[in-house]
């Protein structure tokens, strides 16, 4: 197993923000056995809490959302956390022009994921 760590010497640590249960665990499960701490949002407003506690060193988030939608967080995150990378997914199709730093289509498989955190994992 890699060990991922922030410039403080911990752990990297990643919010991931879903409402499907099952894509939510997934992808803390796989973030975990990468070595990053993983924290956990079924809604945006939440994700916004968390990152107000906890700082995270990077955001994946759904872009469907109940209440605010991943596209107006990743406004929100860029505006407030400015450094903070967001990770966008979702089933629909990548959005134009939208504010994240990367996106990833569901359905993925577990390496397509790890593919896409790896980067974000290797520069904290």
């Amino acid at each position: 197993m890699r060990m991922s760590l922030a410039d403080n010497g911990n752990l990297a640590t990643c919010l991931v923000i879903d409402d499907e249960p099952a894509i939510l665990r997934l992808v803390a499960v796989v973030l975990e056995d990468l070595g990053c701490e993983a924290l956990t949002a079924r809604d945006a407003e939440s994700g916004l809490e968390v990152i107000e506690k906890q700082d995270p060193d990077f955001v994946i988030s759904d872009v469907k959302l109940p209440g605010m939608d991943g596209l107006e967080l990743a406004r929100r995150i860029k505006s407030e956390q400015k450094q903070t990378p967001v990770l966008l997914m979702s089933a629909f199709g990548e959005p134009r022009n939208h504010p994240g730093d990367g996106f990833l289509a569901k359905p993925f498989d577990i390496d397509g994921l790890v593919d896409f955190v790896s980067p974000y994992l290797d520069s904290q």
